[in-house]
């Protein structure tokens, strides 16, 4: 199994010359700036001798503004840029995979910006350095800076003495925290993640397979939930730790059907040097410990299921993505709706929180979604919709699409436009969606 570990300081043993007026050297030079300090930053995590492979810096000035951003392909090529003497908070953000992220741009970025994740793109081996120093004029300072690992690594489940009618298996933990800002806090918003096992056929085990598995840590105490798809039906066996999974450390899970007496086990094994340990997780169950069963569901996109609209459906992963049944309004910021979806009661067999809809989700939910007159005035419920401008992303960026509806006595002809360059208003429909798996 392949484990991240190529990204083991937080930013390349960079070599740059900061700036505080401008990000390029060219700017400075086109404004007739004069250098008259220099600072050499080098950042490394704790223990860790090889180097990073992508590593960005930002350089903020004590009212807390970005004066500068050393880029990852200046970090690369130890690019020079000049800077000004004063006191600058300078915080370095490291991964195996920077392209994961949604990095902010200097004129939209303090220290507590969320570090968000781009479209389809999963946790990475996440490091993160912050430092205050002193330039002193005509002077070069060097600045060794420490860093910290944000992540848990999941990097080995097995699950043995599997039943055989078992044709998928999969493990849900949660719930660990969504989002960290640059300064190292968490938002409050929590996910789940949810990992696929795979059997294998020489052995008889299912076991996690490919690339190992990082996530920000668990939010308090966390339950593992292991999840049976059978070809009617469907069951689930819950585990909960009694402590939380915390950054920089491995996480193997092992889990074992048995015919008789259900066992718990934990405990840490510290074994690898770059890490702070491992957390073993041993479940041992029975069918009697079963948490949940239901039979086989046959869903349909389009359709409903417990008065959820039916989004999409992906009939080979057994996964659907439900509408959620009620709008809200009123929604002006990114954290009341981060505080608002995680506010929303799940349906059965949620695999992870509310998310706003994508473009083409979006799309389909104002053209496929009912629309109901009553008594001249629009009526949403479940399945319904009604015109209006709906929250949804474009390309992993906040956008809108609205419906219109120009002839009430002809409800199928229907209006839809896409916003890319939207904001927040008072008016617009916060309509989120949910993946399910069955």
């Amino acid at each position: 199994m392949h484990i991240f570990r190529s990204f083991s300081a937080a930013v390349a043993a960079c070599v740059g010359i900061v700036s505080l007026g401008s990000c390029n050297q060219e700017d400075m030079a086109n404004q007739g700036f004069q250098e008259t300090s220099k600072l050499r930053v080098i950042t490394r995590t704790e223990g860790e001798d090889t180097p990073p492979k992508e590593g960005i810096i930002y350089i903020f000035d004590q009212k807390g503004l970005c004066s500068g951003i050393i880029t990852p392909e200046e970090v690369k090529n130890h690019s020079t840029i000049p800077a000004q003497p004063g006191t600058v908070d300078i915080i370095s953000v490291g991964s195996n995979n920077l392209n994961a992220y949604n990095l902010p741009d200097k004129d939209k970025v303090n220290d507590t910006t969320i570090i968000k994740l781009n479209s389809g793109q999963t946790q990475s081996d996440l490091i993160l350095g912050t430092a205050t120093i002193t330039l002193a004029e005509g002077e070069t300072t060097q600045l060794n800076m420490s860093t910290t690992r944000e992540v848990i690594c999941i990097n080995s489940i097995t699950a043995e003495k599997i039943p055989s009618d078992v044709i998928r298996a999969e493990v849900i933990i949660g719930p660990v925290y969504k989002n960290i800002r640059l300064n190292g806090k968490y938002t409050n918003d929590t996910d789940s993640i949810r990992i696929m096992l795979a059997r294998d056929a020489e052995e008889g085990k299912w076991t996690l397979q490919g690339d190992s598995i990082f996530s920000l840590p668990t939010k308090g105490n966390p339950s593992f939930v292991f999840r049976l798809k059978m070809a009617n039906s469907t069951e689930e066996y819950t585990y909960q730790r009694s402590s939380p999974l915390i950054k920089n450390r491995f996480v193997h899970l092992n889990l074992v059907y048995q015919e008789g007496l259900k066992t718990y086990v934990t405990g840490p094994n510290f074994t690898d040097p770059e890490w702070e340990g491992t957390d073993t997780i041993a479940y041992q169950f029975t069918k009697n410990d079963k948490t949940r069963s239901d039979s086989l569901i046959h869903l349909k996109a389009g359709s409903t299921y417990d008065r959820y609209f039916v989004v999409s459906v992906d009939k080979a992963t057994r996964t659907a993505v439900l509408l959620r049944r009620t709008k809200d309004t009123g929604i002006l910021s990114d954290s009341i709706m981060n505080a608002k979806a995680g506010s929303i009661n799940k349906p059965h067999w949620a695999t992870s929180g509310w998310r706003l809809p994508t473009q083409e989700e979006c799309q389909f939910i104002l053209e496929k979604g009912n629309v109901e007159v009553s008594n001249g005035k629009y009526k949403e419920v479940s399945d319904l919709v009604i015109p209006g401008t709906y929250y949804c992303t474009s390309n992993n960026k906040l956008a809108t699409m609205t419906l219109e509806i120009p002839d009430m006595k002809k409800l199928s002809n229907r209006r839809i436009t896409l916003n890319t360059d939207a904001g927040y208003s008072q008016d617009y429909i916060f309509r989120p969606v949910i993946e399910i798996s069955y």
